[in-house]
């Protein structure tokens, strides 16, 4: 047990001084400590630099049943599990995300103008926009998904009778030229 009655009170002030002082320090940092320990956490998991971002929008046709619609949403989400490598037979798809189109800024028309001449002509397709964006640890991945992968290929038939077009965008994270 510590015995603090022979203590004299200048040692606890100093000590009390120096705890506070530390916990300033955590708390306020200062001279960018805890912040440059921060940034090196942020900087892994999705947005690694080999990892490589596959966006998808697809425009479903505007006669296409919605509840066929929706099916082909969540089957495209269960790509993430579904889809495995070919020599380890795991999943190898990162993450995979996505969602109808709600943005208010409409400016869908001004990119997509040039994948199909009936975004322009009838505002009402906006709605069936649907996006997906799906991560892949490198370019090898991607390619075997894109090029070989038997789930993927699978479904890239069964929806086409319900999509009008597909815009598919791919980028390397932080690689901008």
């Amino acid at each position: 047990m510590l015995d603090i009655a022979g203590a004299r009170p200048h040692v606890w002030r100093i000590a009390i001084f120096v705890v506070g002082l530390l916990t300033l320090f955590l708390f306020f940092d200062p001279i960018g400590f805890a912040s440059s320990s921060m940034d090196a956490m942020a900087n892994r998991g999705p947005g690694d630099a080999d990892t490589l971002t596959h966006v998808v929008m697809f425009q479903f046709k505007r006669d296409a049943d919605p509840a066929a619609v929706d099916v082909a949403c969540a089957k495209m989400m269960s790509l993430k599990d579904n889809c495995v490598a070919q020599n380890s037979k795991f999943p190898y798809i990162k993450s995979l995300t996505g969602g109808k189109d709600n943005s208010i800024e409409k400016l869908q028309v001004g990119h997509f103008t040039w994948v199909s001449h009936s975004i322009v002509n009838d505002r009402r397709s906006m709605a069936r926009h649907t996006l997906f964006v799906v991560q892949f640890a490198n370019a090898d991945d991607r390619n075997y998904y894109v090029e070989h992968d038997p789930v993927h290929q699978a479904f890239k038939q069964e929806i086409k009778p319900l999509v009008e077009a597909t815009t598919v965008l791919d980028f390397t994270n932080g690689k901008f030229t």
